[in-house]
């Protein structure tokens, strides 16, 4: 079996083309349609890393991390 990748799109009324089809007429044909996913907008962040840093840093400021799962732990294994 030969197997051939094309790209193409569908038309309005729900046919396609296949480019070079001359070479496979009066040959039978198993076709499969895969539709590609459409392409997400471009993704822009709304603030910069410095402006995240700025509002982020110290959020959990006067907490120490390992005390907190050092805490946990005590409460689960309990």
């Amino acid at each position: 079996m030969e197997a051939y990748k094309f790209e193409t799109t569908v038309l309005q009324g729900g046919t396609f083309l296949i480019p070079e089809c001359a070479r496979f007429a009066n040959q039978p044909v198993e076709v499969f349609v895969v539709v590609k996913p459409a392409k997400a907008p471009h993704y822009k962040p709304s603030q910069n890393i410095e402006e995240f840093l700025n509002k982020w840093t110290g959020f959990l400021g006067d907490v120490d991390p390992d005390e907190l799962k050092y805490q946990y732990l005590q409460e689960k294994y309990k």
